[in-house]
């Protein structure tokens, strides 16, 4: 800035000696000329022809010598004829009639006038003056003399420009450090909030002039630092508040720039932390997603549709609606995502759905065989004692099958309708297990398998009736579906804080693509042996529950061909109501 100023400083100086150069020379040229003017007047003034017809040649020489500087004179006559001349012969000499100072002496009795001379090359100067007898007597002289004298004077003037140009650069420079330092001084105080170090207080400055400055200065300050922490405070609000929302929340701009993307968005979509002004496909490259979003904000129409992000693991259901820009609000409008994790609700849908075919299936089965034996028995077509008797068997069956299915139907709708148990007792998962295991001796027996208890006491608070259904399930399936001759083998084993419950057999084994689905309502890894055996499908659901309901956990380990051991550990925290 110093440096600007004393350039500035110099080139004003310059201007103003080289117009006042200018203007002191045309002011003297013009004053020169104006005392030409009224010299050539006075002289005029001072003749007097009364003659007729004097001999102007000789009168005109005579005035010549007389007048200073050169003076030539020049006699007119009223038709413009010059009658003498001092410096040439009058009949050699053009008609003056039409010179402007000639025409204004006899118009007005005296004319003047500056015009350039083509016969003598110069400027010239021409005074003229009607005489008594009618005649013009006229004056005219050389400026070359008079514009030489004034340039004359250039060399001191340009002598004096110099000495001001070398002067002028101390001068400018002292003077622009004596404006410059109070701005420094000014400058040296604002470092105080150099940097983002609002609502500093900057002290008084030396030059009481800056003082209202300085003042603003500490005001504005202030109120910056309060309006951003207050900015910083909404922001830190409004970030806890979004990446504390179950719901991924994106913000696009209308050229798809992300600005604002929650945490749980970025966890839906697998992403880390983005960059501001990221495009949004530093964040998904799902097609779905993209094309939803453009074609929101070219159609301003809003969409709603389900996608899985990572194969089929999580279902989510994605918002995509447009906004609509505002002038007054400077906005340029963008689109809104708004991703919701439908996982659980949508499985939940699936499985009634598939609760209501397969419960429908089930029961259809067999209400059609009684149905179908009870149409025989009606229409007397079977007289066979025999046949009659099998039949019945038969529809008895069928009725006991029901009732089994249906009474796993409601203990399942019960454990999935409570989420505490009640009526817990302290009860031994020993004991509860060797009366399970005596209760399907009969059925043991007739596959010609060993079932076999033994372990720790195993003893914490539950419902008895629920722990019977659990150990029930278990060994009823490992005895089903065990081969003849085979075993099955329960252990209950006690720790500091479980219990651990361990069933396992010698039979036919689960597939692995089937050991996940187990545990699911209806679902029989050999569907015909299991209905062949008189299983419901629902037996390892309601074991999933009961565990469940207790807070523990269940495994399953398998091979085909040599058996199955499910392991279920409960807690011994639960406290007797």
């Amino acid at each position: 800035m110093k440096r600007a100023m004393v350039v500035r400083s110099l080139l004003v100086v310059c201007a103003a000696l080289l117009i006042s150069g200018i203007v002191s020379a045309y002011v003297m040229q013009h004053q020169y000329l104006e005392d030409r003017k009224n010299e050539m007047r006075e002289l005029l003034n001072m003749i007097s022809v009364s003659e007729t017809s004097p001999d102007y040649g000789v009168l005109a020489k005579k005035m010549a010598k007389i007048a200073p500087d050169s003076l030539r004179v020049t006699f007119i006559a009223p038709d413009g004829k010059v009658l003498g001349d001092s410096d040439a012969d009058p009949g050699t000499m053009e008609n003056h009639k039409t010179r402007p100072e000639v025409q204004a002496a006899f118009d007005t009795g005296y004319g003047e006038d500056v015009r350039y001379s083509s016969t003598l090359g110069a400027d010239m100067l021409y005074a003229a003056k009607k005489l008594a007898n009618g005649d013009v007597v006229r004056f005219s002289a050389n400026l070359k003399g008079l514009y030489d004298h004034v340039w004359s004077l250039l060399p001191g003037l340009l002598t004096g420009f110099l000495l001001a140009l070398a002067v002028a650069p101390f001068l400018a420079w002292r003077f622009s450090s004596g404006v410059i330092r109070p701005f420094g001084e000014v400058a040296d105080t604002l470092e105080y909030i150099n940097g983002g170090e609002y609502g500093t207080e900057i002290p008084e400055p030396k030059y009481e002039e800056f003082a209202p400055l300085v003042r603003q200065i500490n005001e504005l300050s202030h109120k910056i630092s309060s309006t951003l922490a207050e900015q910083e405070m909404q922001r830190k609000r409004i970030t806890y508040l979004l990446d504390n929302m179950n719901e991924g929340l994106v913000v696009l701009s209308q050229d798809e720039k992300i600005l604002i993307a929650n945490r749980s968005a970025r966890s839906f979509f697998g992403s880390g932390e983005l960059p501001e002004g990221s495009n949004l496909l530093h964040l998904t490259h799902i097609p779905c997603v993209v094309d939803a979003a453009r074609d929101a904000a070219e159609n301003q129409k809003p969409v709603t549709f389900d996608f899985s992000p990572d194969g089929g693991n999580r279902i989510l259901q994605l918002f995509v609606s447009p906004v609509s820009g505002e002038e007054s609000a400077g906005a340029d409008g963008g689109v809104i995502l708004l991703a919701t994790n439908v996982t659980a609700s949508r499985r939940a849908e699936q499985i009634r759905s598939e609760f209501v075919a397969n419960a429908s299936h089930e029961l259809k089965t067999p209400l059609t065989s009684i149905k179908g034996f009870a149409e025989l028995l009606e229409t007397g077509i079977t007289a066979d004692k025999e046949k009659t008797s099998e039949y019945l068997a038969l529809i008895r069956s069928e009725t006991e099958r029901m009732i089994v299915l249906i009474n796993d139907i409601l203990k399942l709708s019960e454990l999935e309708s409570i989420a505490e148990d009640t009526g817990k007792t302290r009860v031994s998962l020993l004991t509860v297990s060797r009366r399970v295991a005596e209760s399907l001796s009969v059925q043991a027996k007739e596959k010609n398998v060993t079932i076999t208890v033994g372990g720790d006491s195993g003893t914490l608070n539950a419902n008895a009736d629920r722990m019977t259904q659990l150990v029930l399930n278990l060994l009823d399936n490992a005895v089903k579906y065990n081969r003849s001759g085979g075993s099955v083998s329960v252990t209950v084993k006690q720790t500091g804080s479980d219990t651990i419950l361990t069933v396992s057999d010698t039979g036919i084994g689960i597939p692995p693509e089937s050991t996940e689905r187990v545990f699911e309502r209806f679902y029989r890894a050999d569907k015909s042996r299991s209905r062949k055996m008189g299983g419901t499908g629902l037996g390892l659901s309601i074991v999933k529950h009961i565990v469940g309901l207790y807070h523990g956990k269940i495994a399953l380990s398998s091979e085909v061909g040599n058996g199955t051991c499910i392991t279920v550990t409960l807690p011994q925290t639960q406290e007797p109501s």
